[in-house]
């Protein structure tokens, strides 16, 4: 199933809700929309892969609210009940991809079998579902040229099933070569036994997803650290551990990041960008504006200078 818009279920004809709960599901489906405002759900979900450009797109899902914009995109795994939301002051491209039932499974099967095994096996593939990490993921070098690749293409208007049939099956391995990589850095923290490690891991996680959704207003490390339900001063040693810089240093380069854009796409004046950021000041935005970008922000209007902002959470490629 092929979308262009995002689906209103509330409004929609019922021959069109009709269509889409025959086919939500039971095949893959595949949405790309441009909103200012739309509420999809809750509704229960095949393994599904989310991003969104231009804005956020928030993600609620069991208890948590996660902000899904330029800098990140989000894995949920099969049988998720979860709902979407988009309330912007400028229209959010939203892309939602929804596996079929056993393409995940054939996929993560065809993966460990060698060539050998693949052909005494036949067109026999029986796999598990891989559990991945329900976390903001930043875009990197595997999965998210695959998610433009596919978005470019349902923009200008292909719509081949069986084409993006073989897509989902290639984003499907670059998913799992990105959840690998993952548990190889959770496991690379030498501190306590694997188990606790990947505890850790997924604690940071939480905290890391609050400020990703949550970097506009005032924090303080108490509040994200119990996010983490760690203590201020474990949390700030291990979150600097994992990600290489302090919470703090995070927030500043986020919202660094958050404000470029807005300079380079929007009219906002520098103050109104630096308030709607989470920034107190204007003099706070210029410097950090220039420590993250090694920009000024009238360079970046300007000259719409490309941008070199580092990822918001730091990662290898």
């Amino acid at each position: 199933m092929l979308l262009r818009s995002l689906p209103d279920l509330a409004s929609a004809s019922g021959e069109f809700r009709q269509r889409f709960h025959a086919k939500w599901g039971r095949e893959n489906c595949v949405v790309l929309g441009r909103s200012r405002r739309a509420d999809f759900g809750p509704c229960t979900h095949t393994l599904s892969i989310r991003a969104a450009w231009g804005g956020t797109e928030y993600c609620h899902v069991g208890g948590r609210t996660l902000g899904i914009d330029d800098d990140c995109f989000l894995i949920l795994n099969h049988g998720r009940v979860y709902s979407t939301s988009i309330h912007a002051p400028w229209p959010v491209q939203s892309l939602s991809i929804c596996f079929r039932p056993g393409l995940v499974e054939e996929t993560a099967a065809a993966l460990t079998r060698t060539l050998d095994q693949a052909l005494d096996d036949g067109t026999a593939l029986e796999g598990a579902l891989p559990g991945f990490a329900e976390n903001l993921q930043p875009h990197n070098k595997l999965v998210s040229p695959v998610l433009r690749f596919i978005k470019v293409h349902l923009l200008q208007g292909v719509d081949d099933e069986a084409w993006y049939e073989e897509q989902l099956q290639f984003l499907l391995e670059r998913m799992q070569a990105h959840r690998a990589r993952a548990l190889r850095r959770a496991d690379e923290l030498r501190l306590m036994c694997p188990a606790r490690r990947r505890e850790l891991f997924r604690r940071i996680g939480l905290a890391t997803d609050f400020l990703q959704t949550n970097y506009a207003r005032a924090l303080d490390l108490d509040e994200v650290a119990r996010v983490a339900c760690l203590s201020k001063y474990h949390f700030l040693r291990l979150f600097t551990r994992v990600h290489g810089i302090t919470p703090v240093a995070y927030l500043q380069r986020k919202r660094s990041a958050v404000a470029a854009r807005l300079l380079q796409t929007t009219q906002l004046t520098v103050n109104e960008v630096a308030s709607s950021v989470g920034f107190p000041e204007r003099t706070t935005l210029l410097r950090q504006i220039r420590r993250w970008t090694g920009f000024s922000p009238r360079q970046l209007r300007e000259a719409r200078i490309p941008r070199r902002l580092p990822r918001p959470v730091v990662t290898v490629d």
